[in-house]
């Protein structure tokens, strides 16, 4: 190789060596400017209209990006969730009269009465 072609080799490199530091100096900066805050309002809506956050609530989720905002939403949801999610818990155990009623057929509301009173309170 002659001295030429030798150092337009090295002259090569450096060039693509600056051109790939300029690239990535240029990725990040762009990662760091946050969104429009449009956009990031749309995207507060959206990502909390996913986990039913009421709407008054919606723009109080914080992040800079959609993978912050959605963790923030998915910690948010964690307290409104419904009631019908959880199971619930029956307040007269055995869930009806497991009791024959003899008689007529008719009911004694006294009796019913501490029937109830009487189950409730005997855990």
């Amino acid at each position: 190789m002659d001295r030429r072609s030798e150092i337009a080799k090295h002259i090569n490199n450096a060039r693509a060596e600056v051109e790939a530091e300029n690239a990535a100096n240029a990725r990040k900066q762009e990662s760091k400017h946050p969104q429009p805050a449009a956009d990031l309002s749309t995207l507060r809506q959206h990502i909390g209209a996913q986990f039913s956050i009421p709407e008054t609530l919606r723009n109080r989720l914080t992040g800079t990006n959609a993978e912050e905002i959605t963790a923030d939403a998915r910690k948010l949801a964690e307290h409104f969730r419904s009631p019908l999610e959880k199971a619930p818990t029956p307040l007269v155990k055995g869930g009806g009269a497991a009791e024959q009623i003899t008689g007529n057929g008719e009911i004694d509301p006294a009796k019913l009465a501490a029937l109830i009173l009487q189950r409730r309170f005997a855990s």
